[in-house]
């Protein structure tokens, strides 16, 4: 500080000006950030190195772990070396990991930049899964799903197919970002089991998943087309410039065709996307990709809706200050404003700080995410005023300084402007553009006394941006300069305001900045503008114009999801971590999370209680404190925004805090199930009752089942039901199959044994047959209905067999008949009667043994008795009123004792008698005739 009495500007040996003003002397080496430190991710005993730089370069660098200074005590203690722009740590240890921060000082003040993650490279177990049987149509594209653990960075996958492992996609193998292995245009050589691993790049481990699927090929001859993957619409979130991969495959006979939509609109034209295999690929996600896409797939078979599936897509931008501070100079006394408006998606969080100090709301500042009012201003509050934004995708700020000046200045006349602009064409004046991380600063230097000639304001510049706007809430302004009369335009004011509504609200631009964005405008309204260039001559004509902003999309008006079931880790002897991952925002940001706890005891445990609330939308993670010793908990995660609560997220598994005696034993009985039904052709319905034995706890059950022709206890399939619901309804399920069921009950202690088994049978499907005529005629309808299964081979065996046994019979029957014929024909052409003369072969009929009337009939022959003659009903025939035995009986057969036949009267002269002689196989009896007269 030189003391003086005379204004004056020069220029000093070092990099800047020297404004000499009533007795004080300013550097204006303002700090600029060049370089700032990035995030790191590494394993604990790696190295860590974090780069700084500014401008200009002498500048005092320092740094700051979890907002506290690192001073030599501690990078002694913790291992830190500390070198001109950059900082080391050679053994990353837990005391080393955080929030890193470069912070820049000069004479003029201290900024600080934004953070830099040092996080700890890490990589789970996967967590236990059931083998998955994958069964898909020949020629259709398979998926191969692999749940990745959680990994710091995110785990590559590995594939084991056909014992090898596959690292990158191959062949007909195509491994997805999303951990997904699909396999194009799949054959029966593709058959067999699949295996995931995860790899961690920086700490090099491996872990394999728990189980193995097996992807089996089916042959039909039609099927519906039908999306297989994903399985339901979901949300999907992405950094914008990230690439951005949306999977669809569909199965179907024939393979169905794939389209794609966003927002109704087809994306088949569309020059920002690309194809693979039937999968959407944007290789730079931008805000405009934001939105709802619809994937279609269609073979001609069945109905059409049922083949679709969507996408919510939102694209998540970093922080951006959108219009920059502008440095002020005010006198004592008086009030300092400066605004900063950033934008991002989430929306970001505001800091303000004072010469790299955070400042928190008090008398004297007053502080929103917009402004910041410095009341009363001193020199106490002379420096460096930072806006720090943040949203969890990144990091950004701006900066401004603040000159304060005594009042008792004679230089001064009236209040100051806010901004640095001139005060007359012969002060001077000096501004900095502002400059994005990592760009190095420049410094305007403008003195109007140095001027010759006439000079005029400047013209009203050219607005450029449209009258009409899609966005609802902000408006981005553009406009280029006219002639700026013989002086270069130093700021630009505009003005705003809400047609005929309202107060103007004024910003000051730097003149070399030709774009505004209008924030926090009301959406479908008419907004006037006013905006004026000014130079050294003074403030020139303003230029106006109107524009209309656009309506509010109809979002589903909807809570958030829910978010990802959450993890439990150990914090201290009585609390734990929660940590979980949240999901789609259905249209509005999430504001906060909220977590729940309950605790597990008795039958059913206790209620849902409220753990932790208001937790900020960029935290993923929360201690929660305060558990009790040898105490089980479950914990859950709901997300808020302006809608409201999301439904709870899935419970976590069970956590008991150690230190509470031994844990509880696993349960006895297993639960017994009193109620079954099955309500369709592939659901059923579960009831049952539980009794705990010893007060013993259970969290749960387990419901197994499978077909009950199954012999192998692999083919059961596993419901858990948690907490103490006690019914349960169990889906896809095969149509008219018999399954076996049976349940556990289980704790932290381990399983009980199994309650009583049932077998239930799924209800038939209900198919409508078309007529021969229209199967011939047209391609029948398909549904997607039942193909044939390996358990089905049984049932296909037995039919054969019985089909086989039916034609036999069919067969034989026309042979019995044939041979009957054949042997009553042989005994009729040796009916003859004992005397000479030659009499006609005789008709014959075959009559059950009950006694029917029978008449034989013979031609004509005198012989034979009137033809009125009556026989009684007995084995021995009259003759003129005299009775007589036949005594004539053919060679080799002998003669029987004959039941009473009525055999009634004859109905011609001459008439045959059938008598009994042989059984036949077909239960009538065969006659053979006796003619006599």
């Amino acid at each position: 500080v030189v003391r003086g009495s005379v204004l004056a500007w020069g220029l000093t040996e070092k990099r800047g000006f020297v404004c000499v003003w009533a007795g004080v002397v300013f550097l204006s080496e303002v700090p600029v950030f060049t370089e700032e430190p990035l995030s790191v991710v590494q394993k604990l005993g790696g190295s860590v190195v974090l780069r700084c730089s500014t401008q200009p370069p002498s500048a005092n660098i320092s740094w700051r772990l979890n907002g506290r200074e690192l001073v030599a005590g501690a990078v002694g203690e913790l291992g830190v070396v500390l070198e001109p722009g950059t900082l080391l740590i050679p053994a990353l240890t837990n005391l080393t990991l955080g929030r890193y921060q470069c912070v820049a000082s000069t004479n003029a003040g201290a900024l600080v930049s934004v953070p830099a993650n040092v996080i700890a490279a890490k990589l789970r177990d996967f967590e236990q899964d059931d083998q998955q049987d994958i069964e898909v149509d020949e020629g259709n594209t398979a998926v191969i799903v692999c749940h990745l653990p959680e990994s710091q960075p995110k785990a590559q996958v590995r594939y084991s197919v056909k014992q090898e492992w596959l690292e990158t996609s191959k062949g007909n193998y195509l491994i997805m970002p999303s951990g997904n292995l699909q396999i194009a245009n799949a054959t029966l050589d593709d058959e067999g089991p699949y295996k995931c691993a995860a790899y961690n790049p920086v700490t090099q481990e491996v872990k394999t998943s728990t189980s193995t699927d097996r992807l089996r090929i089916r042959r039909s001859t039609s099927e519906a087309a039908h999306i297989i993957y994903p399985p339901v619409s979901r949300s999907i979130m992405v950094t914008k410039g990230q690439r951005l991969v949306l999977e669809c495959v569909a199965s179907g006979i024939p393979t169905p065709q794939v389209t794609w939509a966003k927002d109704g609109q087809d994306l088949r034209f569309h020059n920002n996307t690309r194809f693979l295999l039937s999968n959407l690929l944007i290789d730079s996600a931008g805000e405009g990709d934001s939105g709802t896409y619809a994937c279609h797939a269609d073979n001609g078979i069945g109905s059409e809706s049922a083949a679709t599936v969507m996408y919510d897509v939102l694209v998540f931008e970093p922080p951006q200050v959108t219009v920059e501070l502008q440095q002020q100079e005010v006198m004592w006394g008086e009030n300092a404003r400066f605004s900063c408006q950033a934008r991002g998606k989430p929306t970001p969080s505001v800091v303000w700080l004072h010469n790299a100090r955070p400042l928190a709301t008090s008398p004297r500042h007053r502080l929103s995410a917009r402004v910041l009012r410095v009341i009363n201003v001193g020199p106490q509050d002379d420096g460096l005023y930072q806006c720090m934004a943040e949203n969890g995708v990144g990091s950004s700020q701006a900066a401004a300084r603040l000159v304060t000046l005594p009042t008792s200045n004679p230089s001064r006349s009236g209040k100051l402007k806010s901004s640095l602009c001139p005060l007359s064409p012969d002060k001077v004046l000096r501004e900095q553009v502002p400059v994005k991380p990592g760009a190095t600063g420049s410094m305007l230097t403008l003195d109007c006394s140095e001027l010759t000639g006439q000079i005029s304001v400047a013209e009203a510049p050219v607005i450029l941006s449209q009258p009409r706007t899609v966005k609802a809430d902000f408006y981005d302004l553009t406009w280029k300069p006219r002639h700026d009369g013989g002086s270069a335009v130093v700021e630009y004011i505009v003005k705003y305001r809400k047609v005929k509504a309202g107060e103007w609200t004024s910003s000051c631009i730097s003149g070399a900045l030709h774009k505004l964005t209008l924030a926090k405008l009301q959406p479908a309204s008419l907004y006037e503008v006013e905006m004026s260039a000014k130079n050294c001559a003074g403030l020139g004509q303003p230029a106006m114009m109107t524009f209309r902003t656009g309506k509010v999309p109809s979002p589903r008006l909807s809570p958030p999801e829910a978010p990802d079931k959450p993890t439990i880790s150990t914090a201290t002897e009585t609390s734990a971590y929660v940590t979980w991952i949240p999901r789609g925002n259905r249209g509005f940001p999430i504001q906060s999370f909220r977590v729940e706890f309950k605790k597990l005891k008795g039958k059913g445990g206790g209620e849902w209680e409220v753990a932790v609330t208001n937790i900020p939308p960029q935290r993923l993670s929360v201690e929660i404190t305060g558990l009790e010793k040898g105490m089980s908990y479950k914990f859950r995660v709901l997300a808020v925004n302006v809608i409201g609560a999301s439904p709870p997220s899935v419970p976590s598994k069970a956590y008991t805090v150690l230190g509470g005696g031994r844990p509880n034993e696993r349960p006895v009985d297993g639960p017994y199930i009193t109620y079954n039904e099955a309500i369709n052709e592939t659901t059923i319905i579960l009831k049952w009752t539980y009794t705990a034995v010893n007060n013993t706890p259970v969290y749960g059950f387990y419901i197994f089942y499978r077909p009950t022709d199954s012999d192998n206890d692999s083919d059961y399939k596993k419901d858990v039901v948690e907490g103490d619901r006690y019914w349960h309804s169990i889906s896809d399920l095969q149509p008219e199959t018999a399954y076996d069921i049976k349940m556990q009950s289980f704790n932290e202690g381990g399983e009980s044994e199994f309650g009583n088994v049932v077998i239930l049978e799924t209800k038939a499907r209900l198919n409508q047959r078309p007529s021969p005529s229209e199967t011939s005629s047209q391609r029948p309808e398909h549904s997607g209905g039942p193909v044939p299964r390996p358990s089905d081979l049984p049932y296909l065996i037995v039919g054969v067999v019985l089909g086989a046994l039916v034609f036999i019979i069919v067969a034989f029957i026309p042979f019995c008949l044939w041979r009957a014929w054949a042997k009553e024909k042989e005994m009729s052409d040796l009916c003859f009667p004992a005397v000479a003369s030659p009499v006609s072969s005789c008709q014959y009929t075959m009559v059950p043994l009950q006694g029917l009337a029978l008449v034989g009939h013979c031609p004509l022959d005198p012989h034979l008795p009137p033809p009125h003659a009556v026989y009684p009903p007995i084995a021995l025939y009259t003759s003129n009123g005299k009775h007589h035995r036949p005594t004539h009986c053919l060679p080799g057969l002998h003669q029987v004792r004959l039941s009473s036949i009525p055999i009634g009267n004859l109905s011609s002269p001459s008439s045959c008698l059938v008598l009994l002689t042989d059984k036949s196989l077909l239960g009538a009896y065969q006659f053979w005739a006796h003619c006599f007269s």
